[in-house]
């Protein structure tokens, strides 16, 4: 049976079979995007650090 042929007999076999194999494909991708988000996090607070004391030493 060709991969064609058993989408058509078990569409939603089929889409929940992507959904997993998507979800594990692109979970490195979640992680690292992650990490981002708390480097982003903290390069914010480090730049209004820098602000207030800029803003104080003047």
């Amino acid at each position: 049976m060709s991969e064609d042929d058993y989408k058509k007999l078990h569409p939603v076999l089929s889409e929940v079979t992507r959904t997993y194999v998507d979800l594990y494909t692109n979970r490195p991708n979640e992680k690292n995007r992650e990490k981002l988000i708390k480097l982003e996090a903290l390069l914010h607070e480090k730049l209004e650090a820098i602000r207030k004391a800029k803003e104080g030493g003047e």
